[in-house]
C-alpha cells in the first residue's frame, strides 16, 4: 500500500526500509531508543509483523514505524520523523497506514510513549484501565520510569520498617488509638474500614509506582506503632551517559506513630533507616518534607533531625480537619546528607544509653 502527501510518499513495502537508518536514528536521537544496539533495531524490523515508512522524493526514508502482532492484539512502536522532516503531517500519516489502512484495523492496539499523547488519542489510544499490567525491563538507562523504587524492609535496632501489608490494619488501628490530640493535624485510621481503606489506597499507590509506604514495627515485641512513606517520586529526564537506580528527589510523609511510641527514638530511627536508603541507595538529590503549619511538634521534630525549613506554601494540602492547610517544607539535600547523617547517629546513640 502506498499513498502520497506533499511531495512525500507513505508505504507498507518492507523491502523499501532503511533499517541501519532506522538504527542509527533510533541509537542516538530516541529516548525510548537508545539502550538498545543497532543490531537489536535491525532484527527487530526484521521480525516485524508490519512496518511502514516516509520517504522524501529522492527516496529516502524520513519517517518510520514498526509493528508486531498475533492475528488480535499488535504493539506500535519505534514511531518517529526525522527533526528537519516534521510539521508536515508525517507522523499522523505513518500511523494512521498502520492502524487504519491496514489488516490491523480492528485489533487491540498497544503503545509506550513519553510524549506525542495528542497524536495517539487520535486513533483511539488512551490510558489503560485496571486489568493493565506490565513487567518492565530489568535496566533502561535514561528512560524516565524506569528505575525500580520498591524496597524491602528496612531494619534497625528500635524500630523495622516492614512493607505496608493488609495484615498490618489490626496493628494500625491499635496503633492510633487514644492519640486524638496527637493526631489533631495527621490523617490517620479511626475505625476497621478507614483502616483497610487506608492499605488499600497505600498498595495501590506502592503497585502504581507512586509511593512505597511501611508499617513501623516495634522491634522489642514485633508491635505496630505507626506509618510513614516514600512518595513524589520524580526522576529527572539525565542527559545521555547518565545511569540512575532510582528516583532523583522523594518526599517522606504520611508519617505517624502511635501515642506509646513518642519519645522512644522511634522516629529518630525511623528517619534515619528511610534518609539512608534514599541517599546511599537511590542516590537522591534531596528529600522533603512537609507537614500542617499548625503541627508544631511536627516541625520541631523535621529541625531536630536535621530538616532545613524553606518556608510556608499556602493553602497546600487538604488538612485533617477538612480544610485547605498551609503546609511547612523542609528538606534535606545530597550534599547536607554526610553532616545530617552524623547528627542522626548521634541522637540514636542517645537513645540507646
Amino acid at each position: 500500500m502506498r499513498r502520497t502527501r506533499d511531495g512525500y510518499e507513505i508505504d507498507d513495502d518492507p523491502g523499501r526500509v532503511n533499517a541501519e537508518a532506522a538504527a542509527a536514528f533510533l541509537t542516538s536521537q530516541a529516548y525510548w531508543g537508545k539502550w538498545r544496539g543497532a543490531g537489536d533495531i535491525e532484527a527487530q524490523i526484521a521480525a516485524a509483523w508490519r512496518v511502514v515508512g516516509a520517504y522524501d522524493r529522492s527516496g529516502a526514508m524520513v519517517g518510520f514505524a514498526r509493528a508486531f502482532g498475533d492475528g488480535g492484539s499488535a504493539y506500535l512502536a519505534d514511531v518517529y520523523v526525522l527533526p528537519e522532516h516534521r510539521a508536515a503531517g508525517l507522523g499522523k500519516a505513518i500511523v494512521r497506514m498502520m492502524i487504519e489502512d491496514g489488516p490491523g484495523a480492528g485489533w487491540r492496539w498497544m503503545l509506550h510513549t513519553s510524549d506525542a499523547h495528542g497524536l495517539y488519542r487520535q486513533f483511539g489510544f488512551a490510558r489503560p484501565n485496571g486489568r493493565y499490567m506490565e513487567r518492565p525491563p530489568a535496566s533502561e538507562p535514561g528512560t524516565p520510569g524506569r528505575r525500580a523504587a520498591a524496597t524491602g524492609t528496612l531494619t534497625g535496632k528500635v524500630v523495622r520498617l516492614e512493607p505496608l501489608q493488609r495484615e498490618h490494619v489490626p496493628g494500625l488501628l491499635a496503633a492510633a488509638a487514644g492519640g486524638d490530640d496527637l493526631f489533631r493535624w495527621t490523617h490517620v485510621p479511626r475505625d476497621e474500614a478507614q483502616a483497610r481503606q487506608y492499605v488499600e489506597a497505600a498498595i495501590a499507590d506502592r503497585e502504581g509506582e507512586k509511593a512505597v509506604p511501611f508499617a513501623v514495627v516495634r522491634a522489642q515485641d514485633d508491635t505496630v506503632i505507626g506509618s510513614t512513606r516514600f512518595w513524589g517520586l520524580e526522576y529527572w529526564p539525565w542527559p545521555d551517559g547518565e545511569h540512575r537506580t532510582g528516583p532523583d528527589i522523594c518526599e517522606i510523609g504520611y508519617t505517624w506513630l502511635g501515642p506509646g511510641a513518642i519519645r522512644t527514638g522511634a522516629n529518630t530511627e525511623m528517619k534515619r533507616l528511610m534518609l539512608t536508603h534514599a541517599f546511599e541507595t537511590w542516590q537522591v538529590r534531596s528529600v522533603c518534607l512537609h507537614t500542617d503549619a499548625r503541627n508544631q511538634r511536627s516541625r520541631q521534630a523535621m529541625e531536630r533531625i536535621g530538616a532545613r525549613f524553606e518556608g510556608i506554601l499556602r493553602s497546600h494540602r487538604l488538612g485533617a480537619d477538612g480544610q485547605p492547610r498551609d503546609s511547612a517544607r523542609f528538606s534535606i539535600t545530597a550534599a547536607e546528607w554526610p553532616s545530617v547523617s552524623r547528627h542522626l547517629e548521634e541522637l540514636t546513640d542517645r537513645y540507646a544509653r
